[in-house]
Parts: C-alpha cells; sequence; structure tokens
C-alpha cells in the first residue's frame, strides 16, 4: 500500500491567510484599545453643560464644542462645530463623538435627527435651580463621574443656601431683567433667570408669563416699576433712559440700570457652576439698592 500522501497547495492558506490578517487584526485591536484607554469621547453643544462637564473634570474627553462654549479658556483649542441654533453636521461626523450632549427648545429637532442617525444623544436643560442639581447629577452618571458630581452639587446648593440665608431680611427690589429689545423680551419668576434673581434677594416684576422667557409691553414694565434693570438686549442707557414714559421708573430716576459690563449674563443665564457667582453678584447690588434707601 502506497502511504505516501500529497500535500495540496492550498493546504498551508489558512495559516497564510492568518499570517498575513494577523498584522491588521493587532492594528485593529491596539485602536479600539487606544480609544478605551483615552476615555469616551463626548461632543457638547450646550455651552452650561460644556461648563459642568468642566467642573468634572472632563475637558480632556471633550471633542468637540459650539462657539457658545467659550469658558473656561481651555475650551478655546477644541475644535467648534457651529453655533448653537446651528450646527455643521459634517464636522459631528468627522470628529466621531461615542456621546452628545444638547440642550433643549432649539436643539430638540437636532437631538432627534442625531438620534436617527445611531448617535447616543443626552438632552440637558435646567429650567431651575433644582432641574440643574438633578441635570449635572445625571451628566455624573453618564460620564462616571458621580462622586464628583455629587460633591459639586453639595456645594453649590450651600453656596446658593448662604446667600438666601443673608438676603432673608433685607429690603426686595423689583427686578427688570430685559433679554431682547425688538420685540422686547423678559423672563418670568418660573424661569431659571427668575429664580437666579430670587435667590439674591429680588422680586422680579413679572411673575408669571406665557412661556419662561416671552414678549412683554412697555407698558407693563412702567407699570411694574422696576427698583433694579438688569438689561441684555444691547441697547444704550441714554436709549433705555429716553424710552417713552419710563422717566418715571424708579430705576431710571436713580441710575440703578445694569448691562454686560455690570454683571455677566452669563453668570445668571447658564445653569452651571458659575450660577453661584451670579446669585452673590446680584446680592451684591440688592444690597447697595438697599443701603441707597436710607440715604
Amino acid at each position: 500500500m502506497n502511504t505516501n500522501t500529497t500535500t495540496s497547495p492550498f493546504a498551508s492558506f489558512p495559516k497564510l491567510l492568518i499570517l498575513l490578517l494577523l498584522p491588521a487584526l493587532l492594528f485593529v485591536g491596539s485602536c479600539k484599545q487606544q480609544k478605551k484607554d483615552g476615555g469616551t469621547r463626548y461632543l457638547v453643544l450646550s455651552p452650561e453643560v460644556a461648563e459642568i462637564m468642566a467642573g468634572l473634570g472632563l475637558t480632556p474627553q471633550i471633542v468637540g464644542l459650539t462657539e457658545e462654549c467659550t469658558y473656561p479658556a481651555e475650551f478655546a483649542s477644541i475644535p467648534k462645530v457651529g453655533k448653537f441654533g446651528l450646527i455643521r453636521k459634517e464636522s459631528v461626523f468627522q470628529l466621531e463623538p461615542d456621546i452628545i450632549f444638547t440642550s433643549g427648545l432649539e436643539q430638540d429637532a437636532l437631538s432627534a435627527e442625531l438620534r436617527k442617525l445611531d448617535y447616543e444623544v443626552i438632552s440637558i436643560h435646567p429650567r431651575s435651580l433644582e432641574d440643574m442639581y438633578a441635570g449635572i447629577i445625571n451628566i455624573g452618571e453618564v460620564t462616571n463621574t458621580t462622586k464628583r458630581a455629587e460633591q459639586m452639587v453639595a456645594e453649590l446648593k450651600a453656596a446658593v443656601a448662604k446667600t438666601q440665608g443673608k438676603a432673608k431680611d433685607m429690603m426686595k427690589p423689583r427686578v427688570y431683567i430685559e433679554i431682547n429689545r425688538d420685540p422686547l423680551m423678559s423672563a418670568s419668576s418660573d424661569s431659571f433667570v427668575g429664580q437666579v434673581i430670587k435667590a439674591a434677594g429680588g422680586e422680579n416684576i413679572f411673575e408669571t408669563l406665557e412661556r419662561d422667557y416671552a414678549r412683554v409691553k412697555p407698558e407693563d414694565v412702567i407699570l411694574g416699576a422696576p427698583d433694579i434693570i438688569i438689561c441684555y438686549s444691547q441697547d444704550s442707557i441714554t436709549n433705555i433712559v429716553n424710552r417713552k414714559g419710563w422717566q418715571n421708573i424708579p430705576a431710571i430716576k436713580n441710575g440703578t440700570i445694569y448691562q454686560e459690563s455690570g454683571i455677566d449674563p452669563d453668570l445668571i443665564q447658564r445653569a452651571g457652576p458659575r450660577v453661584v457667582k451670579g446669585i452673590e453678584r446680584l446680592h451684591s447690588l440688592f444690597k447697595a439698592w438697599e443701603q441707597n434707601q436710607g440715604e
């Protein structure tokens, strides 16, 4: 019996194929490991969420932001994917984020669209101080920084309570905040900004509005008789003082009108860690007004 066997030219093919594919497999594996070691890639389209994440030590993992994300300074070197209300989707694709953080209102449709493209999208849209605290905890859970988030919330609550305590027995100035000139728009007491004003010791002249931020009538501002005006509508002090029928408003007569140079709008409009500074700054303005009432 012939015991000799003939070796097929293809017999070594599986081994050869493995040898040829091994470098590629090792490369893919190393890429995956590198991404894992580098952490989850976050794309953040909300300035306030970006500030929270920076406070949680997550800046190195943020691969993209919107142009409005200007704080902290480290954000300047991170790629921008457009403006808050106008995102360049091709830039989103290029950055290959693992998780995208968005806000509400203008970004609701964008969030839905990104989810359809199989992105994991987390929407954070705080409408109150309590919403802000809950949002921080939510971000902490998503990013595995729960302990840091809980500590941040505890510190924020303590700071806000401290200012509220100082404001408890002081006179409460009536406050009008102007966020747009044409059409004239303000914030209700139920809005985030309204709650910030209250925490600082002020009383918003618009207790309720159709929405948190809505149109108002000039005559209703006059009837509200604000002691303090905070104007973020880019109108000049001269124009504000000369508005028809506004001359008898207490804030106009006393010159207690503040613009961005007097208090940074980001400190009271963004639901993030810096809101504590905004509340403290407002409180100092309200306290100065109170002291002038005795003169």
